[in-house]
């Protein structure tokens, strides 16, 4: 199975999960950068929360400095183990940076905005699934942050 297909199933689990967690979910048109959105429309100030989709057969993870940092709000939607039993993780930009060991911040690829700042494949490093599980399934923090937006 090539990369796109991977992805295309991921989103697919994805927005299945976020509807099953009764979230609105609508796709963009164009990919700029925004992958997905969630919205609620139960209230009379409608509220919308852009995603930002990266999904891996296994295990992964990708950040980029400044690359998405144009979306106010923007949440980074990870699917790990897309194929079988898919796994996800939300977190917005400054958790997703924290992530990054300090280390890795102060290479010369944390300075350019396109460049990831982050990137690692399965597996991951223990640390990094330890880091990242408080993350994991946080439906009723992206429905707080949702409710904020409002």
């Amino acid at each position: 199975m090539d990369k796109q297909q991977i992805e295309l199933i991921g989103t697919a689990a994805l927005t299945a999960e976020l509807v099953r967690q009764r979230f609105e979910v609508a796709r963009p048109i164009r990919d700029r950068g925004v992958d997905l959105i969630v919205f609620s429309d139960a209230s009379a100030q409608p509220s919308a929360i852009p995603l930002q989709v990266k999904v891996h057969s296994e295990t992964g993870l990708e950040l980029f400095r400044e690359k998405y940092k144009s979306f106010p709000g923007l949440v980074y939607a990870i699917v790990w183990q897309a194929l079988c039993q898919p796994r996800y993780f939300l977190f917005d930009h400054d958790e997703a940076v924290a992530l990054i060991p300090e280390a890795s911040r102060q290479r010369s690829g944390w300075t350019r905005a396109q460049t990831a700042i982050g990137t690692w494949t399965h597996p991951v490093p223990e640390h990094l699934q330890l880091n990242m599980a408080p993350f994991e399934n946080r439906w009723e923090w992206l429905r707080s942050r949702l409710s904020r937006t409002g």
